[in-house]
Parts: C-alpha cells; sequence; structure tokens
C-alpha cells in the first residue's frame, strides 16, 4: 500500500517566511536592547557613583547624585565624646589657680598717636 501524502498547503510557505522574520526581528530586538542598556548605564554615570568629577554633573543628560540618608543608627554609633579615654592621665585638662600674678603695662613713647 502506498501512503500519499497530502497536499502542500499554501499556507506552509507562508509560515516558513514568518518563521524566519521572527527570527532576525529576535535578534535585531536583543542588539538593540544591549545598546539601550548601554547608553542608560552611560547617562546615569556621575559624580557620586563614578570617577567623573563633580564639574560634569552639569552636563546634559546626566543626572545629579542623590543624597545619602544616613539611618539613626549609623549616628548613633558615631555619637563619641571627644578626647582621651577617661582615667588616663591629661584626660582632663582642668585650671588651676596661678601661684603668683604678675599685672603688665604697655611702655612706649607719648608720641604713639
Amino acid at each position: 500500500m502506498t501512503e500519499s501524502l497530502p497536499p502542500e498547503d499554501p499556507r506552509d510557505a507562508l509560515i516558513r517566511e514568518q518563521a524566519g522574520q521572527i527570527e532576525a526581528l529576535t535578534a535585531l530586538v536583543a542588539e538593540l536592547q544591549g545598546k539601550l542598556d548601554a547608553a542608560l548605564r552611560a547617562a546615569s554615570r556621575n559624580s557620586g557613583n563614578s570617577s567623573m568629577p563633580p564639574s560634569a554633573d552639569d552636563l546634559p543628560g546626566r543626572r545629579t547624585p542623590a543624597r545619602k540618608e544616613r539611618r539613626a543608627g549609623e549616628r548613633a554609633e558615631r555619637k563619641r565624646k571627644p578626647g582621651k579615654q577617661p582615667g588616663s592621665p591629661g584626660a582632663a585638662m582642668r585650671w588651676r589657680k596661678a601661684d603668683e600674678v604678675v599685672d603688665h603695662f604697655p611702655q612706649g613713647g607719648s608720641d604713639l598717636r
């Protein structure tokens, strides 16, 4: 018995053509996506996140760096008293009573007018 193949549908050629176009367009989209990512990355660079000088932040297309907010916990850690540790010699530089008081008066001629 010989099996006969079904007649070729004219729509099959159209489907193959469209499949080729889809593959080409998919490759083009991937290439353009890569270029767009590179352009966005370059445009978002500023002095806060790259080695660019702050004067370059004024250039068109550049965003100024965002202010970094510090958390309250980090601020509390840094609040230390300045100076030496308590109890170490010289930790408290206090005034002491003077042994002797000497008055100083300006000396000079009377022609200082």
